[in-house]
């Protein structure tokens, strides 16, 4: 039931991404968006123009300097940054009428480049991504395409200047718990994501089950911190008729020394030994009663480089 429905959310959270004003992932990092005259301008935005008089002004493109200011004919450099877009159009109008009698000078879209977001991680497409106005928490991972299948419970938003409400002033880092997040059974942590913010999917640890079961394949431990063999088995839906379970080998690496322990699994099943805790990354291999040894090193290639493996959330 918990998989399925976090399969629905993230599929939700994919569609959701369609909807809401964030665009630009890395090598693309800018949104251009229908005028808002409450947004306020950053530098490196790219303002465009328009004058129904003045020729010159029509489809002119101000981009804001790294001080702070736009450069325009007669006027030089005026101040643009931390403005909102009516301000702007109100600023410019005034000062063009020493020169015009009754200028009509209206921005008519912005690029925005200075409203980066980083979202780092486990996600499906992690990047640098552009706002045009405030977004929360969950709208953001929308945008970078929902969780992948390793992602694990929890998350970290880190804020340069943590002065609203959302996070508790003089905090730059706020710890979130992914599955109540995205159940909406705690929407405080659904918080509002700013210009800068840093977002981190934490990837989350796997056992692995390959050789003659039903469901080969990674399964994400999420908050344990181990996982008993036969819960292990239970998560990969039992054995093949094939399987020859009493020869079964637990693959494990500790302190950069890998070890094979070989594992009845039979009598566990049977109830005459005792479960086994698997701790993170350690892989049970159940072989086929003609299965060879070498199968365990191509096995062991496989989950090396992460090809061919599935990743399972339960």
């Amino acid at each position: 039931m918990c998989k399925n429905l976090l399969v629905v959310i993230c599929l939700g959270l994919v569609s959701l991404s369609q909807a809401i004003g964030v665009s630009g992932q890395d090598g693309n990092v800018s949104s251009t968006r229908p005028v808002v005259a409450t947004e306020v301008l950053g530098r490196g935005d790219e303002i465009s123009l328009t004058d129904t008089e003045d020729e010159e002004l029509k489809g002119m493109v101000l981009q804001v300097a790294a001080d702070g200011t736009v450069g325009l004919p007669y006027l030089g450099r005026i101040p643009a940054a931390g403005m909102t877009v009516l301000e702007f159009e109100r600023a410019l109008n005034e000062k063009f009428r020493r020169f015009v009698k009754d200028p009509h000078i209206t921005v008519t879209s912005v690029q925005f480049r200075s409203r980066p977001v980083s979202i780092l991680g486990a996600v499906n497409n992690p990047g640098v991504y552009q706002m045009s106005a405030p977004r929360n928490l969950v709208e953001m991972l929308s945008v970078a395409g929902g969780l992948r299948p390793d992602a694990g419970s929890w998350l970290v938003v880190t804020r340069k200047d943590a002065v609203t409400a959302d996070l508790t002033a003089g905090v730059t880092e706020m710890r979130v718990e992914i599955t109540p997040l995205l159940e909406g059974k705690n929407l405080q942590s659904n918080v509002t994501i700013f210009p800068n913010d840093v977002i981190s999917v934490a990837k989350s640890d796997l056992i692995y089950v390959m050789g003659d079961v039903r469901k080969p394949g990674g399964f994400v431990l999420g908050n344990r911190s181990q996982l008993s063999l036969i819960k292990a088995l239970s998560m990969a839906e039992g054995l093949q008729g094939t399987a020859a379970p009493q020869r079964a080998i637990v693959m494990r690496e500790a302190s950069g020394k890998k070890t094979e322990v070989a594992v009845d699994v039979k009598k566990i099943l049977e109830g005459k030994g005792d479960d086994m805790m698997l701790n993170p990354e350690d892989v049970l291999f159940i072989p086929t009663s003609t299965q060879k040894r070498v199968a365990l090193r191509v096995l062991e290639a496989a989950i090396q480089t992460g090809t061919g493996i599935a990743i399972w959330r339960r």
